[in-house]
């Protein structure tokens, strides 16, 4: 990704074009939590944005790491989590050049797969793998829009299952039930196991 790109995700939050946001906790992330899927662990929030979802996972006893390449964007993170005194980092980066600083036992996914072009998701699918210790938990949203273009760009799950391949990735027997987005889409829930 670009600093063009940086620039462009930053221009959309000082524009309000922020269409990709929920005015709260996505539904799948309540599904996981309300069934023991999604519990406290050292997690990573991939292009968190301004997402809500952070807050929660903090205030529940999760060690949270949420990265975004957007000023404005972890600057409302790290105010909100500063003045409700949770403990979290957010850190300013391209994740396609940021690296961790030991595994995590979960990384959750919700916005930032979709928002990257096609061409940058194989390098993002192998530092998902990287991210995560062997046995780690990917917590996914594919965005399921049906449509050419982006982002959001369609996260089609034959092209997911080419992407996450079954000799890295442990995929569930069946498919959750789609989450409705707010702008009208809706969005895939996948829970991967990194082989």
């Amino acid at each position: 990704m670009t600093v063009a790109a940086a620039a462009d995700w930053e221009s959309r939050y000082r524009d309000g074009a922020t269409g990709w946001e929920r005015p709260g906790l996505n539904d799948a992330y309540l599904r996981w939590r309300a069934n023991g899927l999604l519990t406290p662990c050292r997690i990573l929030i991939p292009g968190g944005g301004r997402s809500s979802e952070p807050l929660a996972m903090a205030e529940s006893g999760f060690d949270v790491t949420v990265v975004d390449l957007a000023e404005s964007a972890v600057a409302a993170q790290r105010a909100r989590l500063e003045h409700l005194h949770v403990r979290a980092r957010v850190e300013l980066a391209n994740l396609l050049e940021w690296e961790a600083s030991a595994p995590f036992a979960a990384v959750y996914d919700q916005t930032c797969l979709c928002a990257l072009p096609p061409a940058a998701w194989p390098e993002y699918a192998e530092r998902l793998h990287r991210w995560l210790a062997p046995g780690g938990i990917l917590f996914a949203l594919f965005m399921q829009t049906h449509s050419a273009g982006g982002p959001p760009f369609h996260c089609s799950i034959s092209a997911m299952r080419a992407l996450f391949p079954a000799e890295r990735w442990v995929w569930p027997e069946r498919l959750e039930t789609k989450v409705p987005h707010p702008s009208g889409l809706t969005e895939q829930p996948v829970v991967l196991r990194r082989v």
